[in-house]
């Protein structure tokens, strides 16, 4: 909706599988006058197949959906026009990791390179970064405060709720594997690319 906002031409797709996360942004873009610029899909995003090729794709701490970094660049990048951008964001090691943030991820050392390999991911795959935007510790930490607090908050203010004490645990737990595992190993980079030539 951003890129929407700066670009008054523009139309764009939004591909999701939660219902609610669609609600959320067709209730934002209206609130925005975006609504008739805004296409929302329910479906996998590995089976959209779009009508053409797009100027910009995003694909922000979603990478998972497409088998990490080099699975986005590949099946998110083939959208992108020839001379469009494709902007991920994604995990790297800070450092090296420690048992206990490869426990709190159920992940690998391998399964995360750090900045440098990252780059030289995208760039063995055809792509070129034009820039990237490297969050800091404090937008880490407003993150997953904000993903666990606000799970949180919902548990707290709907005891009566059958999904409440679900809820609680699974923020609790979370937050615990942050703060106790992968706090300031795990950081998190947003790169602006574009199709080498």
């Amino acid at each position: 909706m951003q890129a929407l906002a700066l670009h008054p031409d523009g139309h764009a797709d939004g591909v999701d599988v939660s219902p609610y996360a669609l609600e959320r942004a067709a209730a934002a873009a209206a609130e925005q006058g975006l609504t008739d610029r805004l296409t929302l899909h329910e479906r996998d995003a590995r089976t959209y197949v779009p009508d053409g090729d797009y100027d910009l794709v995003l694909c922000v701490g979603s990478t998972h959906v497409f088998d990490g970094f080099a699975g986005t660049l590949r099946t998110a990048g083939r959208h992108v026009n020839s001379d469009g951008i494709l902007l991920i964001g994604e995990g790297f090691w800070e450092a090296p990791p420690t048992p206990a943030a490869l426990a709190a991820l159920d992940a690998k050392p391998e399964d995360f390179p750090d900045l440098a390999g990252l780059v030289d991911v995208a760039e063995g795959a055809g792509w070129t970064p034009v820039y990237a935007h490297v969050s800091d510790a404090a937008e880490w930490d407003d993150y997953e405060w904000s993903w666990v607090g606000s799970l949180t908050e919902w548990a707290l203010d709907n005891p009566g709720h059958p999904d409440a004490a679900e809820a609680l645990t699974v923020a609790q737990e979370h937050r615990d594997q942050w703060l106790r595992g992968y706090r300031n190993l795990l950081g998190f980079a947003t790169l602006v690319l574009r199709r080498a030539r």
